[in-house]
C-alpha cells in the first residue's frame, strides 16, 4: 500500500487570505487619499439636499396633521445647521434638530425659516442651494403647494 504525499488542495490558507485583504486596504487608502475629501464633499452636497427635503416634507405633513405652522429654521443664512420647529401663536417650539450640515459642503439659504402653514402650504417661494467640490444641488420650494424639488446645478 503507497501513500500519497502529494494531496490536492481544496482551499486558501489563513497566510494567502492575510495577504489578499492586506492588498486590498493598501488600494483603498490609494484610493482615499486620490480622491479625499472632494468626492465625499460632492455625495455630502447631495445628501444633505436630501436630508433637508425630507424634513421639509416632515414639517409639512405635521402642519397639515397638527393644524399649526411648522418651520425649518436655519442658524444663518449660510447654514451650519437647521432644526424643525412650530409655531403656536408667537411662540415657537422644537421638534427635531438641530441637524448638523456637512463642512465640506457650503449651504446657502434664501431665509433662516421656511414656514409651512397648516393647508401645507409654503408661506413664500424658498431655496436653498448646496454647493460640494464640482457638484451644486439646488432645493426649491414651490409657495402655493409646498412641493419640494431638488435638482442638480453642476455646470
Amino acid at each position: 500500500m503507497t501513500t500519497n504525499r502529494c494531496m490536492q488542495r481544496k482551499g486558501v490558507t489563513l497566510l494567502e487570505l492575510v495577504m489578499v485583504v492586506t492588498l486590498m486596504g493598501i488600494i483603498a487608502a490609494i484610493g482615499t487619499a486620490r480622491f479625499g475629501r472632494s468626492a465625499y464633499a460632492n455625495f455630502g452636497a447631495q445628501g444633505e439636499a436630501r436630508t433637508l427635503s425630507l424634513s421639509m416634507l416632515r414639517a409639512k405633513r405635521a402642519a397639515i396633521t397638527t393644524g399649526n405652522n411648522h418651520f425649518i429654521q436655519f442658524d444663518a443664512t449660510t447654514a451650519t445647521q437647521f432644526s424643525v420647529m412650530r409655531r403656536i401663536g408667537s411662540s415657537s417650539t422644537l421638534v427635531d434638530g438641530p441637524h448638523l450640515l456637512n463642512s465640506d459642503v457650503t449651504v446657502v439659504a434664501s431665509t433662516t425659516e421656511m414656514d409651512f402653514t397648516f393647508e401645507g402650504e409654503a408661506a413664500a417661494s424658498y431655496q436653498v442651494d448646496f454647493t460640494g467640490n464640482g457638484r451644486n444641488w439646488r432645493l426649491n420650494v414651490v409657495p402655493v403647494t409646498g412641493a419640494v424639488i431638488v435638482t442638480d446645478v453642476s455646470p
